[in-house]
This record gives structure tokens, C-alpha cells and sequence, in this order.
């Protein structure tokens, strides 16, 4: 089973991320278009919440993120 993120920009200028995973359906719809970095960010959170993680394992991954980013920069300033 293939596992599927898709955003949908609807013609009701609203803006849907979905993501499909074993079978089901999770979904986050924006009623506007111009979705910043910051509703992306918690749409991605929610989705990935909902599907199978936990807020913890979600909030350690971005802090390890966060960490190999910081030492990215520091490295190619």
C-alpha cells in the first residue's frame, strides 16, 4: 500500500493537505489560498500526529531537525 501527501489548491480558494496512509485519510483545509510557512508547518504536525505518531516523537524529530541545521550553517557560513 502506497502512502500518499497531496496539496490540493481547491477553486473555492480554500487550500487542503491530505495525507493517505494505510487506508485512511487525514485532512487539513484552509479557507484561503495564501497558507504561510507557520499553518504548513501545523498542518504537516496534525497529519503526522494523526496518522501515527506522537506530538512527543513529532517535537524530538524537529529538534533534531533543528540541530542538524544549526550545524549545517555554522559549517558553510
Amino acid at each position: 500500500m502506497q502512502n500518499n501527501i497531496t496539496i490540493e489548491l481547491m477553486s473555492n480558494n480554500k487550500t487542503k493537505l491530505s495525507l493517505e496512509i494505510d487506508g485512511k485519510i487525514i485532512s487539513v483545509e484552509f479557507d484561503h489560498i495564501d497558507v504561510d510557512l507557520d499553518d504548513y508547518f501545523q498542518a504537516l504536525k496534525t497529519l503526522l500526529v494523526g496518522a501515527t505518531f506522537t506530538e512527543s516523537q513529532f517535537e524530538h524529530w524537529i529538534i533534531d531537525e533543528a540541530e542538524v541545521i544549526g550545524e549545517y550553517l555554522q559549517n558553510n557560513k
